[in-house]
């Protein structure tokens, strides 16, 4: 059976001599190395084809790594301009769009959908601002009203307004069937079994849901870009990153969750104690996380081409970077 987070914490504790904060001493590892080491040992126990890593501290040059390998099958090893599928972590790039047209005052939260799409099912009762907060069917939708409001379609405005402006230049809007450079294969471990890949069958999602593409380095850009106030206002950001809706909590998180709501295309509340955004993506044969702190001013983003291969090494890599 595949090891849990626990297990996998206390088996690598033991090979780095990692420790409790309360334990630790001034000669301990330097974070990239403890990191290093953590995403080694989910490679190399079988839990994870390749991951690619990337964080970034308060006054700290961004720090990105690759592990493993993108394609077991040509031995393609991941590197920085590896790209993974990112699932659900599309949809804060597309709530930014949406909020990017009503600061431009293109439309408005308010509005109801059928100003937009008549004939939508509920269209005259739900608002954009309800459907931000809902689920993937629901932003399903956004491309749509995206294509409505601007004439243009959903990539070509996204990529202009979003990726462009945050210097993405290794992400795309797609769906599986295209042709995407440095694209990582993506595996799911047989009865969850380490070692035992099988391929995943890319899935096709609405692309404005789950359709980014994208490396380690360019989500710590994208992190950058939102939070600073260059892509949307500082009032924006706050209206994206206030919890509107209650959230369900992820199994994997919520051992250490307080106060967890969701945002607009994210989830929001407290991890370990600390102020927090951040969301998973998963897609057939990959699990992407990213997260943005804002009082520590920390970022990480963990991409994995395995399902769940990202979920192994996540909580002592929280641990790790936020200290605790």
């Amino acid at each position: 059976m595949l090891l849990t987070n626990r297990s996998l914490l206390t088996r690598t504790a033991s090979v780095l001599g990692w420790r409790t904060m309360a334990e630790r001493t001034a000669d301990e590892a330097p974070l990239p190395d403890v990191l290093q080491a953590l995403t080694e040992s989910a490679v190399a126990g079988g839990y994870s084809a390749g991951i690619a890593l990337g964080f970034r501290l308060p006054i700290k040059s961004p720090v990105c790594m690759a592990f493993g390998q993108a394609n077991l099958e040509t031995r393609t090893p991941v590197d920085r301009e590896t790209s993974f599928h990112a699932g659900a972590c599309t949809r804060q790039l597309t709530a930014a769009a949406i909020l990017l047209l009503a600061e431009r005052s293109e439309l408005r939260l308010d509005d109801t959908i059928n100003v937009f799409l008549p004939g939508e099912p509920g269209a005259d009762e739900l608002s954009l601002r309800a459907l931000l907060l809902a689920d993937r069917a629901a932003h399903a939708l956004f491309g749509r009203i995206v294509e409505q409001v601007t004439g243009e379609s959903f990539v070509d405005f996204a990529t202009e307004n979003l990726l462009i402006p945050a210097g993405m230049q290794n992400s795309r809007f797609a769906d599986p069937t295209q042709i995407i450079p440095h694209r990582a294969a993506g595996y799911r471990l047989a009865s969850e079994r380490a070692h035992d890949f099988h391929n995943v069958g890319a899935g096709h999602g609405p692309i404005c849901a789950e359709g980014l593409y994208t490396t380690a380095g360019d989500l710590l850009l994208w992190n950058r870009a939102l939070y600073s106030g260059r892509l949307l206002s500082r009032g924006m950001v706050e209206l994206m990153t206030t919890a509107g809706a209650q959230g369900t909590a992820c199994p994997i998180l919520e051992p250490f969750l307080s106060r967890h709501g969701r945002g607009f295309g994210l989830d929001v509340g407290r991890l370990f104690g600390r102020r927090a955004f951040w969301q998973r993506g998963q897609a057939p044969g990959f699990d992407a996380w990213l997260f943005h702190f804002p009082d520590d001013r920390i970022d990480l983003a963990l991409l994995a081409n395995t399902e769940e291969g990202a979920a192994t090494v996540l909580e002592p890599m929280l641990r790790a970077i936020l200290r605790v």
